[in-house]
C-alpha cells in the first residue's frame, strides 16, 4: 500500500515540516559520523523546549501515519471518534492505549503501514501465543548506531574484542548488538546460549574484553570463571531477565569489572534505556520515543508508557510496557544529557522474567497438567546468586511423584525453560501444602509471587535489551 507524501502533509504545519526535513537526516549523520562525546556535547545544548517541538512533530506524523495506513489505529480511532489531526500530545488520546494482547488478538498484520524486511517473536508470556513484530532494514541500522553510540561511552572501542553468549531465536538482542559491533567495527563473535562451562573453555582463547549474556547465565559463567580462573575485562553486559543488586555486585567482585544493565523490549526494537557508569536507572531515548507513566501514584511510579517516533514498518502508539517505574527528569552524575527511566520495581501483570526465562501463569498450569485443578502458587525467590521457582501445590498426591511429572513435563513441553534448566540457571523446588493453605482469605490468588529484593525492597528489576515478553 503507497501513499503519495501530499497526502499526509496538509495534517502538519509547516514549521513541523521543515523541522522534520531538516532534523532526521541530520540525526542520523550525526549517530554515523560524529564521536560519542561530541553527540553527547551537542544533546547537552538542545534545548528543553526544541526537544519537546521536535517529540510533538514526530509524534504527529506517526499518528497520521497509522491513522491513515493501519487498519487497527484507523478502526480504533473511528470507533472513538478520535481526530487525529486536532492531537498534539499523547494524553489528549485520553483513555487509548495499545497492549501485548491487542498485538496477539488483531496480529501484526493490522499494525503493519510499510513492507517489512525482517520480524522478530516475544516468547513466554502471560500468553501461549507469540507477540510478532516487523522491521525495516533502515530501523536495524538505526537502532545499531543508538546502541553504538550507548556501548562506546561505556568504553567499547574498535581494538576492543567481544563475545556474546545472546540466545539467537527469534529474539531482537543479538541482531540489534550484531548491528551496533558492526558500527563499531570491533572484534566480535557469538557464541549463543551454550552451557556456561563450555563457553568458558571455549571463549577464553580469544580473551574478550566485554561479554555480553543473560544474568543468570552471567551468573553461571562467573561461577565457572571463579574456580577455573578469569581474565581482564572492561565489562559485562546483560539484558533479557532480572537480576538483583547483590548478585550483580557479585558478578563484579569475581571478573572485576562493572555490570551494565540495559531496559527495553522488542516491541521497542531494542533499547527503550540504559545504565551510565552511576548505574542509577536507565538513560531513556527522548529522541525516538515518547514516554510517559500512566496511572502513577504520589511517587510519580505507574505502568510505563511510549510511542515510537522514528518507525516506518510497525510504528506503536501508546503502548503499555506493563514494567512499574517513573520517569526521572533530575540530572545524572555521570553527566550524560538524556533523562532517565528509573529502575522498574514490578511487573503490572504477573509474568515474571527470572533464570527460567519468560514465565506467566499458563506455563506453570501446563507444568502441573490434571493437578493445575487444585489451587497452585509458584514464588520466584533468590538464593545466593541463583533464582529458585518454588511451586506450592494443594494436592493429595506425594511431592516426589509431583515433582517427578513437572521435571518430565518441563523437558517435553518447554525445551528453552529445560535447556536453562540443564544449565543450572535455576532451581525449580515443587512442595505439596494442605488444602486452603494458600487462598486462606484472599478472594483472588495471585499465581506468580515475585519475592526477590531490589534496591528498593519492593520487587524484581525487568532488564533487556529487547525484553523477551
Amino acid at each position: 500500500m503507497r501513499f503519495h507524501q501530499n497526502e499526509l502533509e496538509p495534517m502538519l504545519t509547516f514549521a513541523e515540516t521543515i523541522l522534520l526535513a531538516a532534523a532526521d537526516p541530520v540525526q542520523d549523520l550525526a549517530l554515523g559520523l560524529l564521536p560519542p562525546r561530541a553527540i553527547v556535547g551537542a544533546l547537552a545544548c538542545v534545548r528543553p523546549s526544541w526537544l519537546a517541538a521536535m517529540q510533538r512533530a514526530r509524534f504527529r506524523r506517526t499518528l497520521r501515519l497509522v491513522a491513515a495506513r493501519s487498519p487497527f489505529y484507523r478502526e480504533q480511532f473511528r470507533r472513538r471518534r478520535i481526530r487525529v489531526e486536532r492531537i498534539e500530545h499523547p494524553a489528549q488520546l485520553g483513555d487509548f492505549y495499545t497492549t501485548g494482547e491487542d498485538l496477539r488478538m488483531y496480529g501484526a498484520e493490522a499494525f503493519l503501514i510499510e513492507r517489512p524486511d525482517t520480524a522478530f517473536e516475544t516468547t513466554g508470556t502471560t500468553s501461549p501465543v507469540p507477540k510478532r513484530l516487523f522491521f525495516s532494514k533502515r530501523e536495524m541500522e538505526r537502532a545499531g548506531k543508538l546502541a553504538a553510540l550507548s556501548l562506546r561511552l561505556l568504553g567499547l572501542k574498535k581494538a576492543d574484542r567481544v563475545a556474546s553468549a545472546f540466545d539467537c531465536s527469534f529474539w531482537v538482542s543479538p541482531a540489534v548488538l550484531r548491528a551496533a559491533l558492526n558500527e563499531i567495527g570491533c572484534f566480535h563473535l557469538e557464541a549463543g546460549k551454550i552451557d556456561p562451562q563450555e563457553f568458558h573453555a571455549r571463549v577464553r582463547v580469544y580473551r574478550p574484553t566485554v561479554i555480553f549474556g543473560e544474568p543468570s547465565w552471567l551468573v553461571r559463567l562467573s561461577e565457572t570463571a571463579a574456580a577455573n580462573g578469569t581474565w581482564p575485562v572492561k565489562f559485562l553486559f546483560a539484558g533479557g531477565e532480572n537480576i538483583v543488586e547483590q548478585t550483580r555486585r557479585w558478578i563484579e567482585s569475581v571478573w572485576q569489572a562493572p555490570l551494565y544493565l540495559n531496559y527495553g523490549q522488542t516491541e521497542a526494537f531494542g533499547a527503550l534505556g540504559i545504565e551510565c557508569p552511576a548505574q542509577d536507572g536507565y538513560h531513556r531515548n527522548d529522541l525516538d520515543f515518547f514516554f510517559e507513566i500512566a496511572d502513577a501514584d504520589a511517587e510519580g511510579y505507574g505502568e510505563l508508557v511510549y510511542s515510537t517516533l522514528t518507525r516506518s514498518v510497525m510504528p506503536l502508539i501508546r503502548y503499555r510496557a506493563g514494567d512499574l517505574t517513573r520517569l526521572v527528569e533530575e540530572p545524572c552524575t555521570c553527566g550524560w544529557p538524556a533523562r532517565r527511566i528509573a529502575k522498574v520495581r514490578a511487573r503490572c501483570d504477573e509474568m515474571v522474567v527470572c533464570g527460567m526465562g519468560n514465565v506467566g501463569p499458563w506455563v506453570f498450569a501446563e507444568l502441573l497438567g490434571d493437578s493445575a485443578a487444585s489451587e497452585w502458587q509458584a514464588t520466584v525467590r533468590h538464593d545466593g546468586v541463583r533464582d529458585v521457582i518454588e511451586l506450592q501445590v494443594e494436592t493429595d498426591r506425594s511431592a516426589s511423584e509431583l515433582e517427578q511429572q513437572t521435571r518430565a513435563r518441563l523437558r517435553q513441553r518447554f525445551g528453552d525453560f529445560w535447556k536453562n534448566y540443564e544449565m543450572g540457571l535455576y532451581e525449580l523446588r515443587v512442595h505439596v501444602v494442605p488444602h486452603g493453605a494458600l487462598r486462606g482469605a484472599q478472594r483472588k490468588l495471585r499465581r506468580i509471587v515475585d519475592a526477590r529484593p531490589t534496591a528498593n525492597g519492593r520487587g524484581s528489576l525487568t532488564l533487556s535489551m529487547g525484553s523477551r515478553q
